[in-house]
């Protein structure tokens, strides 16, 4: 999970827990070693620098959103080439709110469903948006906005490992699944 500075803590931590209570193994990786500032201040240690990551290592892609946390991931080359191995090699490549926006800049949405927050609608211009709170089409999934990482997070558990893992994650959280 790349992150910088102004990306959305609600969609990092939510994300990223759920994952982790999947018991997938999730390195939230920063522009360097030291903690980002997050969109509402919040400081965030990611457990590594994105520059230390080899990506291909990797099963799965999951891009927060965040305005300014996307504007950074979007110019950094070495993410971008990665989202674009990603999607060529079949693997998992999630999404949410502005994140898709990176996805964009990679060129690897064209043809494809997808989403975004409303916010940045009219950023999205390699596939039409769609109004779904989260869609998925293959091994790319998107979402729309904080309010829908719950949501995003155990459609990506389900997509990846079935509904019975999905579902009991959810009764556990007391999350609508």
């Amino acid at each position: 999970m790349p992150v910088a500075d102004g990306s959305e803590e609600m969609e990092i931590a939510i994300v990223a827990d759920i994952f982790r209570r999947a018991k997938w193994k999730v390195v939230i990786a920063g522009p360097d070693a030291g903690a980002i500032r997050a969109s509402r201040g919040m400081r965030i240690v990611p457990d590594a620098a994105l520059a230390d990551i080899a990506p291909e290592i990797f099963d799965m892609l999951a891009i927060p959103g965040g305005g300014d946390g996307v504007k950074a991931l979007a110019k950094d080359e070495r993410l971008l080439a990665a989202a674009r191995a990603f999607m060529a090699n079949g693997k998992w490549v999630t999404a949410i709110c502005a994140g898709p926006l990176v996805l964009q800049a990679a060129g690897v949405l064209k043809g494809r469903r997808a989403t975004c927050h409303p916010g940045v609608a009219g950023e999205f211009t390699q596939t039409p948006r769609l109004d779904d709170r989260v869609v998925t089409d293959g091994r790319l999934i998107t979402s729309q906005a904080p309010g829908t990482a719950f949501e995003f997070a155990l459609a990506v558990i389900r997509a990846v490992e079935g509904d019975r893992k999905a579902d009991e994650l959810a009764k556990s959280m007391v999350v609508k699944a």
